[in-house]
């Protein structure tokens, strides 16, 4: 069954229980695909941000200055 046929089924259904019909088939599809261009759009637009991660821990710098003991 095509979207054509499944259509004037849920018509007929629709109609038979006293209720609205539904859209008609590729009724929403130009506002469903502008809005999936306009979300890509702001997707790249703003770039995301890199993590931030903590600043590495600092080690006292290792000092040789002493001279060597003599045992």
């Amino acid at each position: 069954m095509n979207a054509t046929q499944q259509h004037l089924l849920d018509t007929y259904r629709a109609a038979r229980r006293a209720e609205s019909a539904p859209p008609a088939p590729g009724a929403h599809t130009v506002r469903t695909l502008r809005d999936i261009l306009r979300w890509r759009r702001s997707r790249t637009a703003v770039p995301e941000q890199a993590p931030r991660t903590a600043p590495a821990a600092r080690t006292a710098p290792l000092h040789h200055h002493a001279e060597p003991t003599e045992s």
